[in-house]
Formats: structure tokens, sequence, C-alpha cells
């Protein structure tokens, strides 16, 4: 097993170290993070990301989410 850490950012940030066996496995952990709080807290921020780096900080990739409601102008 290979150590990943987590880096969420939603205006607030935290960090999670994870034990995968590989960076896909890394990246599929992030998505499945972010889309367990998206449906937890909705709605969810506007901006949340989560970036997957190896424990000596390389970057693997990064899971984003944008939630934008956009209301129009009832039409007369």
């Amino acid at each position: 097993m290979q150590t990943y850490r987590l880096l969420i950012s939603d205006k607030h940030e935290a960090e999670i170290s994870i034990e995968v066996p590989d960076a896909v496995e890394a990246m599929n952990t992030a998505f499945n993070a972010l889309s367990q709080f998206a449906c937890r807290n909705f709605p969810p921020p506007d901006n949340i990301e989560i970036t997957v780096v190896t424990a000596e900080s390389q970057p693997v990739g990064r899971v984003r989410m944008t939630f934008e409601v956009e209301w129009m102008e009832p039409r007369h």
C-alpha cells in the first residue's frame, strides 16, 4: 500500500492521508469522497475540490465540483 494525501478545499482547507494500492485508487477515493460530501451537504459549497498528492507532495490529480444556480427573469 502507498500513502497519498487528499487536500480538500471549500473555503476551508483540510488534509486526509489514505493508504491505497496506487494512484488510480487514490483518485477514485477522492471522487467518492467528493460525491458523498455533496450528497450529505446539499446544496454543496459553490466550489469544492480535492487535490491528490503522493506522500512526497507530487501531484497526482484533482477532482473539482462547481455548484451553480442561475435564476432567469420571468418573461412577460
